[in-house]
């Protein structure tokens, strides 16, 4: 039996949101049930932009903060400097700060939620899902249940790590595309493996980029959704 897949719309933002609606219609029709979408809060939105994040929200769909730019700083360490020349690029926005300084990141975002009269958001997912010096253990003090790194999905409220395989699509040249599909295929072999839920991470041009057709064969798959709900029971 296939593993359910925990699906997710990352850098929603006010440049990539009518792409972002195209997809979330796309998936919806192909039977997801509940999708993750991630919201890069900085910049202008219009008014109708924010009614279709409402839109989002009221379908069951979970809004959960993302960064604030999805920009990162200038390289700190020889870690920075790997994660940003082999992963992340620029966006790794959590990279190089201090842990106060990622915490105010996470506030920021949250209070952006309250300010355009969204639900406050359950889910932070950081840029790049990398975690930088905040601990997870510091999120205790904030509205979110969860929390998205690269390895897994941290519950809040339990206070527990679940490690989750995570595939991905954003391959805009040939060596990203062939290190995405080694990469790929061995998360899927493990959550096969391990029938744990499978996560499938969807970026606004990857329908676009060379790992389309990979994406379109998942989604037309009609793997069941596993909701976010699940990840602490």
């Amino acid at each position: 039996m296939a593993v359910p897949i925990i699906w997710s719309l990352h850098d929603v933002s006010p440049t990539t949101i009518d792409r972002a609606a195209s997809i979330v219609d796309v998936m919806v029709e192909a039977g997801v049930r509940e999708l993750a979408i991630l919201i890069v809060p900085s910049g202008v939105w219009t008014d109708g932009q924010l009614e279709t994040l409402r839109t989002w929200e009221r379908a069951g769909h979970v809004l959960g903060a993302h960064g604030w730019t999805h920009r990162g700083i200038a390289p700190r360490g020889i870690y920075h400097r790997l994660h940003s020349s082999l992963f992340s690029r620029d966006v790794a926005e959590h990279l190089g700060r201090t842990a106060s300084e990622v915490g105010e990141i996470v506030a920021r975002g949250e209070q952006w939620f309250a300010d355009v009269e969204l639900a406050p958001p359950r889910l932070y997912v950081p840029p790049a899902w990398a975690q930088g010096a905040m601990p997870l253990s510091d999120f205790r003090d904030t509205p979110f249940r969860w929390v998205e790194t690269l390895t897994g999905i941290y519950d809040v409220e339990a206070g527990r790590f679940r490690r989750l395989p995570l595939i991905g699509f954003e391959a805009d040249t040939g060596l990203r595309a062939a290190t995405l599909r080694v990469s790929n295929a061995a998360n899927r072999a493990l959550a096969a493996a391990s029938r744990r839920p499978l996560r499938v991470a969807v970026h606004p041009h990857d329908f676009d980029l060379r790992l389309a057709g990979d994406l379109r064969r998942i989604l037309a798959s009609g793997r069941s959704s596993y909701l976010l709900q699940q990840v602490g029971s």
